[in-house]
């Protein structure tokens, strides 16, 4: 069986490489003739003939990519109904030889960002902004956890009121697999039972239980009839009153602009390459699945499934940034897989990493230890047993925060801070909807900076001791993780 998919497997990465090699032959053609048609005759001679010495790089990307796409679905197509897989597959295949580029989700210049560091500071943002909608306004709330408490029941009231308000609100919660296996794991609960019953209860409320895993975190308050400016919250936080003392972070943004710019993110809008730049204020990357394939399920280190995956490139590419020198990051889960990524930027010379994780997360401490072993060891190892370049923190409150944040000896280079929802684990990056944002605004990235620093000045050092970890438990852990 494995010598017939190995076979299976390299005739489709020669077929999808002739066919893109095709493609890309085909639009230098078409390039090169309608600059003559222009009179630009020696540039179209030189464009034909730089395609024939040398692939583009809009080739490389479409190669790799249309090898992805028959890797990821050559399972998946068994299992679903072939006519919808066909046309899920040409659709995907098209996209990715598609050699122009689409404008990123970003913003340039938006309105003051405000940060919000605690549990309740989230609570109070929500219900505050349901609180000042009209007739005709709507908003669109989705959260990975929803679970019983008074914070909770404080959020579906400010719904309640806002629905009998004439509001219209949707309402989407994770209903996957992994939100019941996690909530198994924990002994918690979740109140979907009572989002049904607003459902039935008020007209402008609907309620949908996602089955592709959601991680994203976010509520879109769009104001219809000149009552204020369209608003979004986004980050890490779930909602239930056990999450009332985590350590997390959250955006609250308003204008028309950051508004469209996440929209367009989580309608896979944004640009291909890196999903932000140097005059971007604020960039979203999104992770979005959009089908479920066995192979990417039982091997996530090495296949993603089906979608759209921005959020690693635009981590590795802050990582690879050779202006940044200092990296901070606050991560609650990470893996092997999430470590290699955070080993990219030790690699270089006098770069700088400080990592603050939870001492006792609340769910795989074994596979957080495992991989900040191999983290240190690696880098220890590289550099000839020096390994002054990275320092551990263990923070005793749990850390629900994922947050990247780099800083340049360059005073031009301004600092950027990402975050969102996405951990650094392998079903993270490849598997689960996510939303993060890379941030350049001054204010914001300080008052980042100042969170940071209490959070490393209430940790503790890593120790040798606290490497340690249990196998095969914590491998286990990364493969369900």
């Amino acid at each position: 069986m494995s010598r017939y998919l190995s076979s299976y497997l390299f005739r489709r990465i020669r077929r999808t490489a002739t066919r893109s090699s095709r493609i890309e032959r085909r639009h230098r053609v078409v390039t090169a003739r309608r600059s003559t048609e222009e009179g630009s005759s020696s540039r179209s001679h030189v464009a034909w003939r730089s395609s024939r010495t040398a692939p583009a790089p809009s080739y490389v990307r479409a190669t790799f990519k249309m090898v992805r796409v028959s890797a990821t679905t050559m399972v998946t197509r068994r299992m679903m109904t072939a006519p919808r897989v066909r046309a899920s597959r040409r659709a995907t295949a098209t996209a990715a030889a598609t050699v122009t580029a689409r404008r990123a989700a970003t913003t340039s210049k938006c309105r003051p960002l405000r940060l919000l560091s605690s549990y309740d500071e989230v609570v109070d943002a929500l219900c505050r902004e349901l609180g000042t909608t009209s007739a005709g306004d709507v908003v669109e709330f989705s959260v990975y956890v929803f679970e019983r408490g008074k914070s909770s029941e404080a959020v579906m009231e400010a719904m309640k009121r806002a629905a009998r308000r004439g509001v219209r609100i949707k309402c989407a919660v994770d209903g996957s697999a992994v939100s019941k296996f996690t909530r198994w794991c924990e002994g918690s609960t979740t109140l979907t039972d009572e989002l049904h019953e607003l459902q039935r209860a008020l007209n402008g409320f609907t309620f949908t239980p996602v089955t592709q895993a959601t991680h994203a975190k976010f509520m879109i308050v769009e104001r219809r009839h000149g009552t204020g400016l369209p608003t979004i919250i986004f980050g890490g936080v779930n909602v239930g009153d056990r999450f009332s003392r985590w350590r997390d972070f959250a955006i609250r943004a308003e204008g028309r602009g950051v508004v469209d710019a996440m929209r367009d993110a989580l309608a896979g809008r944004g640009g291909e390459s890196a999903p932000w730049s140097d005059d971007a204020e604020i960039a979203f990357a999104t992770n979005l699945p959009n089908g479920f394939c066995p192979l990417a399920w039982t091997f996530p280190r090495y296949f993603d499934f089906p979608g759209r995956f921005d959020v690693r490139p635009a981590m590795t590419g802050l990582l690879r940034d050779t202006r940044y020198r200092d990296y901070t990051i606050a991560m609650a889960y990470i893996d092997t897989v999430g470590a290699e990524m955070l080993d990219i930027a030790l690699r270089r010379e006098n770069t700088r990493m400080t990592l603050v994780v939870p001492r006792t997360p609340n769910v795989y401490r074994d596979a957080n230890r495992k991989a900040i072993k191999w983290l240190v060891e690696t880098n220890r190892a590289r550099r000839g047993g020096d390994s002054s370049n990275l320092e551990v923190y263990l923070l005793e409150d749990m850390l629900h925060a994922k947050v990247l944040y780099a800083e340049s000896v360059d005073a031009e280079v301004t600092d950027v801070g990402m975050l969102g929802s996405c951990n650094l684990k392998q079903r993270s990056l490849g598997q689960f909807v996510e939303l993060n944002a890379s941030i350049r605004q001054p204010a914001l990235t300080m008052a980042l900076k100042r969170q940071l620093r209490g959070l490393v000045n209430d940790s503790l050092a890593l120790t040798e001791r606290d490497l340690r970890y249990m196998e095969p438990k914590a491998t286990i852990e990364e493969w369900m993780g």
